[in-house]
C-alpha cells in the first residue's frame, strides 16, 4: 500500500499530536500505520513472522512517539522503525538456524542488498556527494572528522560539528525539500 499525500499529512499531524503527548491522536496513527507496515514485512518476511514484526514495529513507534521530530517526515520514521524490526526477525531466525546447523546455502545473506536496494543506495551516494561539495571545506573536514572518529576534544570541535550538522541539513532540505 501506498498513502496518498493528504493520509501523509494526516500522518505527519497525528505522529506530532502523539509525540505531544495527545493520547486521542494513538487510534489515528495506528489505523493509518497498521497496513503500510504489515505489506512492509510481508514483502521480507514469511507469513507467519510477519504480522508479528508490525506489531513490535507499531510498539517501537508508540514507545518512541515521544522523541518524533516533527520537522521529519512521519511515514520516513516509521518505516525506519518498522524495517529494524524485520531486520531483527531476520537475524532471529538466522540465529536460530545457525545454531540448529540448517543449511542456509539456498538462502539470500541477511544483509545483501537487493538491485533495487544497491540502485536506491548508489542514488543517495550521488547526491550525498553533491550536497557535500556545496559546503565549505570546514564543514566537510569537520563532518569527515566525525564519521572517521577522529574528534579532537573539546567545545570547539563540537560546536564546529554543531554548525557543519546544520549547514548539511540546510544543504540537503533545499535540495531535496
Amino acid at each position: 500500500m501506498l498513502l496518498s499525500p493528504q493520509d501523509r499529512a494526516d500522518l505527519q499531524r497525528d505522529l506530532t499530536r502523539l509525540a505531544d503527548g495527545d493520547r486521542a491522536a494513538f487510534d489515528a496513527v495506528f489505523a493509518r500505520l497498521w497496513p503500510e507496515l504489515r505489506s512492509l514485512a510481508r514483502r521480507y518476511l514469511p507469513a507467519s513472522d510477519a504480522e508479528d514484526a508490525a506489531q513490535r514495529a507499531l510498539l517501537a513507534i508508540f514507545e518512541r512517539a515521544s522523541t518524533f521530530d516533527p520537522g521529519r517526515d512521519a511515514l520516513a520514521w516509521a518505516i525506519g522503525l518498522g524495517i529494524w524490526e524485520i531486520r531483527t526477525v531476520r537475524r532471529r531466525h538466522w540465529r536460530r538456524r545457525e545454531i540448529h546447523g540448517e543449511d542456509r546455502a539456498s538462502e539470500r545473506p541477511l544483509d545483501a542488498a537487493s538491485p533495487e536496494e544497491l540502485a536506491i543506495a548508489a542514488d543517495l551516494a550521488a547526491e550525498l556527494g553533491q550536497t557535500l561539495a556545496t559546503l565549505r571545506p570546514p564543514d566537510l573536514e569537520a563532518l569527515l572528522r566525525y564519521a572517521h572518529d577522529e574528534r579532537p576534544a573539546g567545545a570547539g570541535f563540537r560546536k564546529r560539528l554543531q554548525r557543519a550538522r546544520e549547514r548539511m541539513r540546510a544543504a540537503w532540505r533545499s535540495r531535496h525539500g
